[in-house]
Formats: structure tokens, C-alpha cells, sequence
């Protein structure tokens, strides 16, 4: 989905606590904070809303599909994990295209305005890959100290520490420490998939720089992928019939939903050369840039802008 929001902020009235009830619940599911992370932003019409609601149910569902179809032939969280890690990692690869043409194309006295979604997509990508490779270089490091120290002395070392602490109390506490720990290690482990999730569905947040960017980077991204595993005959055990079934199928309704989007957002005004903002409409269809042309003499000034303009998420 593009990065778009309200103009208008929401308003600042108590809730009566339910603001930081909403903290603590964002904060212990993993899902609910990659969202709170991740999550581009949702324009405010219904078509928006519409269009999100529809991109969440395919995922989840053709996710859903791939699972009990496949799951006789091969590991499909495996595999799964592997799809979305290539997709999202082709789409930081190929990031430096669409910011270089998306300036290219845009009005030169409207590339200013592309900043801050390009800055917001940098922050998004930096925090991105710092979840994914922080924790796979922290292992490794320790790995290597790990094999840097005599086993022996370690060993002794750990059982002179478990002897020394199983006692009493401080035994109690041992347990609770190993528990948390183990608990932390899942809520990471499931927010690591989710942040894997929101990189791989939105392309890297290409949709910051430009929304229309976003379904055409969702389009581009998909055919590349289901192209390289057609022409490399990828199945993973999968039967010809199948494999190529949920391929065909996945692809057309990621064409499907991404024409929808592009068509609406075209609706609203956005446009390539005019910048991440819409321009504006008058009652007669016709568009006028936001550095459009004033008639000519003795015609009257253009209709007041209806509704409020959608900006890129910051």
C-alpha cells in the first residue's frame, strides 16, 4: 500500500488510559509493534482502507493456500521465509533505481518535496536491517569467543556457577532469568519474521519516495521473483501442475490488486512530474498542476480545492 496520510493530525483528548493500554499491548506482541514500525501509513478514505484491508487478506490468505498445498512436498516455512527474505533483499538492492528516476522524472522545482519520504524510507531500511543481521552478528561474535576459550575451564567455570546459585533463593531467581530470556528470544524470533514481512510486502517502503511507486514496485519486485523461479523451474519437490498453478495465481492477484491501487491513486490526483503530493481538481474533471497556468484575461480564477490533500507519511 502507499505511505499516504491525513493532513490533519488527530486530536490530542484524554482517553482515559486507553493510550497506554494500547503501548503495553503494542509492546508485548511482536506483530503489533513491526506494525507500529513498519506500516506505512493509511490515506483517509475508504478506498484506502478498502485497498489495505485487501492487501492484508491476500497475504494472509495466499500465505494460508501455499501452506496446505505444499506442505506434503516440501518445508514450507522454510521455503516461505526464503521468499520473502529474497524478495525484500532484492527490493534494498534495487532501492538506488526508483530514488534516481523518481528525481529524474519529477518537475525540478517539486524534487524538494521528495526529501522526506526518501529520508523516512532510509530510516525505515537502517532500523530494517539492524533487526535482520544485528542479532546474526551478535551470535557469530560470541561464537568465535566461544571457541577462543579452553572448553575445559569453561565447563568447570559453569558448573562451579550453576553449584554456586541453585541454591535457595538465588536458585528461584536463575529459573525466572533462563524463563525471560527464553520468552525474550521468541518475542524477537516472531518480530524478526514481522519485520521480514513489512519489508518484503511493501518493497522497502518504496511507496515513501512516491506513492504511486508502491504498486508499481509490488508489480515490478513480483515478476522479477516468480520470473526467476519459472526460468530457473524452481519447485522444491512441488508438482509441475501445482507449482505453476500457485505462481499463476499469485501473480494475478498481485496485478489485480496493484491496477486497483494505481487507478485509484491516479483518482486523487497523484501524478509523477508533479512530486509525492496531489494536484489539485476542478469540477469538470480536468487537473491542474499545483504551479498551474492562470487563464486567460477575462476568465475567471479556478474553483477552491476540494478536500484535503494527502501528504507522505513521516
Amino acid at each position: 500500500m502507499s505511505a499516504v496520510r491525513s493532513k490533519h493530525g488527530r486530536s490530542l483528548e484524554p482517553d482515559n488510559g486507553n493510550g497506554f493500554r494500547r503501548v503495553i499491548v503494542t509492546v508485548l506482541f511482536p506483530w503489533m509493534a513491526a506494525r507500529f514500525l513498519f506500516k506505512p501509513r493509511v490515506g483517509p478514505s475508504r478506498e484506502d482502507r478498502m485497498l489495505d484491508r485487501l492487501a492484508f487478506w491476500r497475504s494472509t490468505i495466499g500465505l494460508g493456500v501455499v501452506l496446505v498445498a505444499t506442505s506434503r512436498y516440501q518445508n514450507v516455512w522454510v521455503n516461505t521465509f526464503r521468499k520473502m527474505g529474497d524478495t525484500g533483499w532484492l527490493a534494498f538492492l534495487l532501492l538506488p533505481l526508483p530514488i534516481l528516476a523518481i528525481f529524474i522524472v519529477t518537475r525540478s522545482g517539486r524534487r524538494a518535496s521528495l526529501l522526506p519520504g526518501v529520508l523516512l524510507l532510509m530510516r525505515r531500511a537502517l532500523l530494517t536491517l539492524a533487526v535482520i543481521y544485528l542479532p546474526i552478528g551478535l551470535l557469530i561474535v560470541a561464537a568465535d569467543e566461544r571457541n577462543t576459550d579452553p572448553l575445559a575451564d569453561s565447563d568447570i567455570q559453569l558448573r562451579y556457577d550453576i553449584d554456586l546459585n541453585v541454591q535457595g533463593e538465588a536458585g528461584f531467581w536463575l529459573l525466572v532469568a533462563i524463563a525471560l530470556a527464553i520468552v525474550l528470544v521468541l518475542w524477537f524470533c516472531c518480530f524478526w519474521y514481522c519485520t521480514l514481512y513489512w519489508a518484503a510486502r511493501t518493497g522497502f517502503w518504496m511507496g515513501h519516495m512516491h506513492p504511486l511507486l508502491a504498486p508499481i514496485g509490488a508489480v515490478s519486485l513480483m515478476l522479477l521473483i516468480s520470473g526467476q523461479e519459472i526460468i530457473t523451474h524452481d519447485t522444491n519437490g512441488v508438482p509441475d501442475g501445482l507449482w505453476l498453478t500457485l505462481n499463476l495465481c499469485g501473480a494475478a492477484t498481485v496485478l489485480v490488486l496493484a491496477a486497483f491501487e494505481y487507478r485509484h491513486l491516479r483518482s486523487v490526483g497523484y501524478r509523477f512530474r508533479n512530486g509525492p503530493e496531489p494536484i489539485t481538481m476542478d469540477s469538470g474533471g480536468r487537473t491542474a498542476g499545483v504551479e498551474g497556468a492562470i487563464g486567460a484575461a477575462g476568465s475567471e480564477t479556478a474553483p477552491p480545492i476540494a478536500g484535503t490533500p494527502i501528504q507522505p507519511d513521516e
